[in-house]
Order: structure tokens, then C-alpha cells, then sequence
């Protein structure tokens, strides 16, 4: 606005109703915009004016208008005005580029943009084509890289794409071909029959039924076809011959279908005949790529046309991705030009857009923190779990020398045998040892026979399961001596023994310390469950073994850890130890001794003085 703001006092307003009075203003003195007389700009904070400068650090729609500053001297009094006009634009974003090919082979390139006053302008192989539009159509045989370039009055942006020329829908067959003869819905067909149609009859033959007396058919004759012999082509004006090629100018679906042509010499009488299979296809339309971020950041491309028998390709920057599917995942970190081609047998078009890298949504992040907190809790809580419970479903083998510990309340396994369709089996516990009277329990066809089996009082968590005995929840009566007996089917049998014990498993472990008043501390550990072997260290040495208190000396410092274990679990609890502080009652106790001490040493002196 100006050079010098020592100079000047300023006044902006924007004109909206031409009316000095009512129109928002905004006043600058000493260079500073003063507040309390600006209404200008809503006391936005990112509005300032710096050494005669005004600048809005964000511009929304509302700043455009048209403006008149006056400026007046400080010490003259003078006073000048300037109008100027303000206008916001929108800038240019990604420009996208398609090409679409019509049913007569001819392409239409387009152009696309956001931003506001777009002018669009093209470029083939670096030569200008016309500009000014957002289309343009582009002869057959084009052939190279187009650009579409857009601006502004605030930004440009530009695109290129490599262009094919694009394949005719029109049809060419001959009679005589091995392979099938592809038509596209709705376009033309040219099937050549023969090349002389003045030195031949034809009959055309749909084989539906393979009937050669109620098939439809059509004769021709003189190179025309016989419209009363001809009940094929149900009439329709679009079939024709010329030249001794069928033409249908117009394709329908039930054009599709085998055909047999047999053709007769006028003047021989030879003939000869050949088959044809017609596919008919619907052509590819415009094709379509859109793109669709999921929460977690990674990308999803989508290609879709209509059409029939769909073959999609995808390329990256012009490298080949995978083919086949009309949907490809993306790497999170994608960024570049992505190409979907599509074609069939008759027809091909193709997409290119850009694509950046997916935002990281807010939403995700929250998402994500929720769930990274409720894994770390159920991590922990897994984790604290696993020290008191690992290794809590137990598994044994009845051959097995040492003995077989379970868990109390918890699942035990034990392998009797590997096929069960061998072996009858009986488990009998050794009580009295009198088996006669002993607990027994019988398994046969790998189940449990539950009249004969005295044994587990028929609780509903013991089973067997592919000679496996399965106990789901130990009790203590489950401790003994047990004997299996395997009976085979040729009269044989064994038997093997096992020692069950039972032990509860341990529990939460707990650490204390106590100070005596002599400043020595003893460190004292506590669990639940049976057969409990404890362990110490001391900032990670090992201190004695064996007893679950342990005295420690009395400048003891740092990190104390009482581990505690049986058969069947472990545990441990880690706290900080500092030295023991000095008692009050410990201080009392040693001035009365020292008091004492020094007052028999005193009695004793004078005592040796008056004997002596």
C-alpha cells in the first residue's frame, strides 16, 4: 500500500453497498491495523499489515470485492485514494486425462481439473491442437503422448498419456477360418463366403438342434439372398450380401451360434461345405479408475466398463502390475500414474489417473491408539496371566518313568495309546492294592463305557478321546497310583503304571520387608500353592536358596527378586530395597547401655582407688 507507514495513516474499505458509511473499514496507523476500527476482516488473526504491506496468510471467498485505500499524510494532510479489484480463485488441482474410443474407432480425449476459470489447452507430440476446451476429438489412427495443460489466473497444472489408435468395431471374417469369428453387439459384421458369388449357390445353416431339415436357413443364389427361402435372418433389412460377403450391419445376440455354409458350383454341381462359430461380444464403453483409501492408510484401485468378457491390465508409472483383476491393492506408499487397460475379443479402451499417497485419517489414529491400548492391556494382562498359569494343562504318557504332575483345577492329557481301534483298555487306581476292589474304569472303541467305570464318579469333564484320557478339571482325588491295562484283539495284553500328583499352582507372590530395630532387614516371600520351592537375587546375583526369608545386611541397596516354583508353575515379584533407618527407640536403648557401661567403669575406678 505504501513504502514508508511513519508517514501514513491508511484507511481500507471494500465496497459492497457504495456507501461510505455502512461499508466494512479497517484503519492502519504507525503501520498497525487498530482493532477497534476494523471490521473489516472479522479480527481474523491470520490478517496483518507489516512495513505497508497487508497480508492475509489464508484468503477465503469473502476477500474478493473491490477496494479502495485512502492514504493521508501526517503532516501535510493530503490525501490520496486508489481502487483495486480483488479476485479469488480456487487453484488448479490434479489434472486427470481419459480417452474414450466411439463405435466408429474415433477417439475423444478429456480433461478434468478442480480449481475456478479453468483454460484448457492441448498438445500432440508437442505440437498445439485447439484450445480452450475440456474435450477434444482426435482422428482414427492418433498415435503418440497428448497433454492437456490447464491454468488459471493463480496456478497451472499439466497431463500426459500415451494414446493408441483405436480399433474399429467393424467386423471381418472369412468362411474358411479355423479359429472363431468375433462380432461386437450392435456393429457391423462382413463374413466373405466366396469370391466369384456369380459361379455359386450358398445355404446358410444355424445348427441349434443339429437337424439339418428344422434348422433355420437361408439360401443365396445370383449373389442375392432368396427372402422366400430364408428363415435365418427373420427378414431384417440390416442382412445383406454383396460381392459374395454376408454383411449384417447391425449385430444382435442371437447372431451368436455355429453355422454351416455349403457352397455349389452353378455349372458342376460339386459342393463343399464349412463350419463357422460366431461370438458375439458387447464392445468395452468408457472406462472408469477410482481409488478408495481404508482406514488403515493402503489403497484400493478400481477399474469397471461395460462390456462383455472383460480382460484387465494395470500399469504404474508405464510398469506392468498384476494382470487379470479388475481391483489391485496398492502400497500405502504409492504415488504416480496408474493405467487400467481393458479389452475382449473386439474392442479395447483404456483409463489413466493420478494417484498420491493416502492420507493418514484422524480417525484411523484414534482408531488405532484405541486399539494399540486395548492390545498392550490384554498383552499385559495375558502376560500376567501366562506367570501364573503357563504350562497349566499338563501332558503325560502312562509309559513314562517319572512321575505325572497336574495342575489342581486345570486340564490333564494323558496318551494311553496311539490307535484305539487295537486295544480294549482298563485304568484301574491302586487304593488298596487289591484288584479286586480297587476303582475301575473301562475304555472300548476309544470311549469310555460308562456302566462299567466306577472310577471318576461319572464326571462329565473326564472323557477319552483318541486314546487320550482327558481330565478338564483335576481335583485332588485325582492324585494315585493308577495301572492300564491293554487288551489286544488276538488275546494278548500289557500293562503299564503312573504316578499322579496333584499340586496346586502357584499363586500371586508377595514381598516384604521389615527393619529390626538394630537396622537389619529381613526380606520375607509368600504364595499360594503346594510344593513351593523359593529362590532370591539381589541385583541380578543369586543369593541362598530354599528358605522364604532371607536376612539381609543393613546397607542392602537396590533390586531384590524372590522367585517361587513347584512341578507344575513358577512365578516371581521384584521390589526396591533401601537400608533400613536408623530407630529412635535403637538410639535410647544404646545411650542407656553406654550410660550404664560408663557408670560401672566409673564405680569400678573409684572402688580400686580406696582398696589401693
Amino acid at each position: 500500500m505504501v513504502l514508508d507507514t511513519s508517514e501514513y495513516d491508511m484507511k481500507i474499505q471494500k465496497r459492497i453497498n457504495n456507501n461510505k458509511e455502512t461499508d466494512p473499514v479497517c484503519r492502519v496507523k504507525y503501520g498497525r491495523m487498530k482493532k477497534k476500527e476494523c471490521d473489516l476482516y472479522s479480527n481474523r488473526p491470520e490478517v496483518s499489515v507489516i512495513n505497508g504491506t497487508l497480508k492475509i496468510n489464508r484468503v477465503i471467498r469473502a476477500d474478493s470485492g473491490n477496494y479502495t485505500v485512502t492514504v493521508a499524510h501526517h503532516s501535510y494532510g493530503s490525501q490520496t485514494s486508489r481502487d483495486l479489484q480483488v479476485n479469488v480463485e480456487a487453484p488448479i488441482g490434479s489434472v486427470e486425462v481419459s480417452v474414450n474410443c466411439s463405435s466408429s474407432g474415433v477417439m475423444r480425449a478429456s480433461c478434468s481439473s478442480e480449481g475456478d476459470q479453468l483454460l484448457y489447452s492441448w498438445t500432440l507430440n508437442g505440437d498445439s491442437l485447439m484450445d480452450g476446451n475440456s474435450c477434444i476429438d482426435l482422428n482414427e489412427g492418433t498415435d503418440g503422448n497428448i497433454t492437456c495443460s490447464v491454468k488459471n489466473h493463480v496456478s497451472q497444472g499439466q497431463k500426459t498419456i500415451n494414446v493408441k489408435p483405436c480399433t474399429g468395431l467393424d467386423r471381418f471374417c472369412r468362411l474358411n477360418q479355423s479359429y472363431p469369428c468375433y462380432a461386437a453387439l450392435g456393429h457391423k459384421l462382413n463374413v466373405l463366403m466366396v469370391l466369384d458369388a456369380s459361379e455359386y449357390e450358398w445355404k446358410i445353416q444355424k445348427r441349434i438342434n443339429n437337424d439339418n431339415s428344422n434348422d433355420p436357413v437361408c439360401r443365396v443364389k445370383y449373389g442375392r439372398i432368396k427372402k422366400k427361402d430364408c428363415d435365418l435372418y427373420s427378414n431384417r433389412p440390416e442382412v445383406t450380401v454383396i460381392n459374395g460377403t454376408l454383411i449384417i450391419n447391425r449385430v444382435i445376440r442371437a447372431d451368436s451360434g455355429n453355422y454351416t455354409v455349403t457352397v455349389a458350383h452353378q455349372s458342376y454341381g460339386a459342393q463343399t461345405s464349412r463350419d463357422l462359430q460366431v461370438n458375439v461380444e458387447a464392445p468395452i464403453g468408457s472406462v472408469e479408475v477410482s481409488i478408495i483409501c481404508s482406514s488403515s492408510g493402503v489403497m484400493r484401485a478400481s477399474c469397471s466398463s461395460e462390456g462383455d468378457q472383460l480382460l484387465y491390465s494395470w500399469t504404474l508409472n508405464g510398469d506392468s502390475l498384476m494382470d487379470g483383476n479388475s481391483s489391485i491393492d496398492l502400497n500405502e506408499g504409492t504415488d504416480g500414474n496408474i493405467t487400467c487397460s481393458v479389452k475382449n475379443h473386439v474392442s479395447q479402451g483404456q483409463k489413466t489417473i493420478n494417484v498420491k499417497p493416502c492420507p493418514v485419517s484422524v480417525v484411523f489414529v484414534l482408531v488405532w491408539c484405541f486399539q494399540m491400548m486395548v492390545l498392550f492391556g490384554l498383552l499385559g494382562g495375558f502376560h500376567i496371566y501366562m506367570r501364573h498359569t503357563s504350562g497349566l494343562d499338563q501332558f503325560c504318557r502312562f509309559n513314562q518313568s517319572d512321575p505325572c504332575y497336574a495342575a489342581l483345577g486345570h486340564k490333564l492329557n494323558v496318551l494311553m495309546v496311539l490307535n484305539t481301534s487295537e486295544y480294549d483298555m482298563k485304568i484301574q487306581k491302586r487304593i488298596n492294592k487289591d484288584n479286586n476292589n480297587d476303582p475301575v474304569c473301562r475304555v472300548k472303541y476309544g470311549r469310555m463305557k460308562k456302566n462299567e467305570c466306577d472310577l471318576y464318579s461319572n464326571r462329565s469333564e473326564v472323557t477319552v478321546i483318541n486314546g487320550t484320557l482327558i481330565i478338564n478339571r483335576v481335583i485332588r482325588a485325582d492324585s494315585g497310583n493308577y495301572t492300564v491295562y491293554l487288551y489286544r484283539s488276538d488275546g494278548t495284553d500289557t500293562s503299564t503304571l503312573l504316578e499322579v500328583n496333584v499340586e496346586a499352582p502357584i499363586g500371586s507372590v508377595e514381598v516384604s520387608i521389615i527393619c529390626s530395630f538394630s537396622g537389619v532387614m529381613r526380606a520375607s516371600c509368600s504364595s499360594e500353592g503346594d510344593q513351593l520351592l523359593y529362590s532370591w537375587t539381589l541385583n541380578g546375583d543369586s543369593l541362598m536358596d530354599g528358605n522364604s526369608s532371607i536376612d539381609l545386611n543393613e546397607g542392602t541397596d537396590g533390586n531384590i527378586t524372590c522367585s517361587v516354583k513347584n512341578h507344575i508353575s513358577h512365578g516371581q515379584k521384584n521390589i526396591n530395597v533401601k537400608p533400613c533407618p536408623v530407630s529412635v527407640v535403637f538410639v535410647l536403648v544404646w545411650c542407656f547401655q553406654m550410660m550404664g557401661l560408663f557408670g560401672l567403669l566409673g564405680g569400678f575406678h573409684i572402688y580400686m582407688r580406696h582398696v589401693r
